[in-house]
């Protein structure tokens, strides 16, 4: 399974907006091409808001809603919300504003240190504020998050996500665009008793050596021009991916 990051351009409120009719434009047309391309499911993310607030301010939660509904019109796969740097509250906001399959989790459990601050642990809030919005999605929970100082290993995490009411588990490198450790990735999936996603880093020659350990794929820069998806690049990754992995009938609730 390969699960295409849209990387949505800044957003009002955020330092670097410029208009909202090319936000949305920019959305619809980079979803398209991931669709032709042939991922499985789209994850949205407010990428071009940093530096990024803890908690999303709610500007930018009407403007993901506004942006994901338009989305949602014009492609007929799973979709995702994940709101940065660490705010699943919002996302799970957003999810059942526009019936969204899935959110991505960055901080489920256990604190670490970011560029944006000390980030506290969500699963405990977010596992109540689900119940209450009476919310069906399926939660992609990093462990040891790129970006971040971490204070607990990957055994801590481990032990801890399915109690967390995780369905995945996203196991990224360093940065952006950084692969994870393959020995890490290996331990990863050897140990755990959920899916297995590898949330950066992928790309063609890569792919292979990572589907090994790996139930899914989430791609981002890898699929990028600049700010602009590539639809070749699309198509070319997909098609290296095997059949095996997580069925598309994963995100059927």
């Amino acid at each position: 399974m390969i699960i295409g990051v849209l990387h949505l351009k800044p957003l009002p409120g955020s330092p670097h907006h410029i208009s909202f009719d090319e936000v949305i434009d920019h959305a619809i047309r980079n979803a398209r091409k991931l669709e032709e391309g042939g991922v499985d499911a789209i994850l949205v993310e407010n990428y071009g808001d940093r530096p990024y607030f803890q908690k999303a301010g709610v500007e930018t939660v009407a403007c993901m809603t506004s942006v994901m509904k338009d989305v949602r019109n014009e492609i007929s796969l799973p979709v995702g919300v994940n709101v940065l740097r660490n705010d699943p509250v919002a996302a799970s906001a957003i999810a059942k504003a526009v019936r969204a399959e899935f959110i991505r989790v960055n901080q489920p459990v256990f604190p670490s240190a970011s560029p944006e601050g000390f980030l506290e642990p969500s699963s405990a809030f977010l596992a109540r504020y689900i119940r209450q919005i009476d919310l069906k999605v399926r939660i992609f929970a990093d462990i040891m998050v790129k970006h971040a100082v971490h204070f607990a290993g990957i055994d801590d995490y481990l032990d801890s996500l399915e109690r967390a009411f995780a369905d995945c588990i996203v196991v990224t490198g360093k940065a952006t665009g950084k692969p994870p450790d393959s020995e890490e990735l290996k331990k990863v999936k050897e140990k755990a008793t959920l899916p297995v996603f590898v949330g950066s880093g992928v790309n063609a020659e890569n792919i292979d050596i990572f589907g090994k350990y790996a139930d899914g794929f989430i791609v981002g820069t890898y699929f990028k021009d600049g700010e602009e998806v590539n639809a070749e690049k699309v198509r070319k990754l997909c098609s290296l991916l095997s059949e095996s992995g997580l069925d598309p009938s994963f995100f059927e609730l």
